[in-house]
């Protein structure tokens, strides 16, 4: 047979040797750019990161001043004196005398008499219901630092006397009474506290 009369060999095919060395080429060119790509991103963003300034927290928020409100003197004392008479109420409708210690001075005469009043109210068996009073401040004056002068008109409204058990003993009217009270204090610091009573004339 003539060698020519063979068929010619048949062209590569696509899982021949160039074919893999071609597909090789073509995996590590894109593994290149891949890890180009990764580190221009890496370095833009470390670019970016140290040109950046941190965020800065908010600014705190004003916060309003604190404010302290300093009574005068007359307003003070005033305020004070309407405070006795509620405890000296309270300590009445209550029977407790102990109260009358916190506001009254140790040698005001009312201090001995409220005592006394409140022991027979409670001997008694009696109860007062019902009270309610009001004071109309007409003048005030500021012997010293320690001392001030309240003329005032006090009034009371109509209450009921009642025994323990809750029986009418009888029906309280209404008073209107003009007292001068002096409220003293032993310092600076300390409470004012009544110190004495007395009944003006001309309601």
């Amino acid at each position: 047979m003539n060698p020519d009369d063979h068929p010619a060999p048949p062209p590569p095919t696509p899982s021949g040797p160039s074919r893999r060395v071609t597909a090789f080429a073509v995996v590590t060119v894109a593994l290149t750019l891949v890890v180009a790509v990764a580190v221009v991103l890496t370095i833009r963003g470390d670019g970016d990161a140290a040109g950046s300034s941190p965020s800065q927290p908010p600014p705190p928020q004003p916060t309003a001043a604190a404010t302290t409100t300093t009574l005068d003197p007359k307003t003070e004392v005033v305020a004070r004196l309407r405070e006795i008479l509620r405890v000296r109420e309270e300590a009445f409708a209550a029977r407790d005398p102990k109260r009358l210690d916190r506001v009254y001075a140790s040698d005001c005469p009312c201090l001995a008499a409220g005592r006394d009043a409140i022991a027979a109210l409670k001997r008694e068996h009696v109860v007062w219901k019902g009270r309610a009073i009001s004071l109309l401040v007409q003048s005030t004056q500021e012997v010293n630092d320690r001392l001030w002068e309240v003329v005032a008109l006090f009034s009371s409204k109509p209450f009921r006397i009642e025994t323990e058990q809750g029986s009418l003993i009888r029906e309280q009217p209404a008073e209107r009474i003009r007292y001068r009270f002096l409220l003293v204090r032993v310092g600076p610091s300390e409470p004012w506290l009544l110190g004495n009573v007395s009944i003006l004339k001309g309601a």
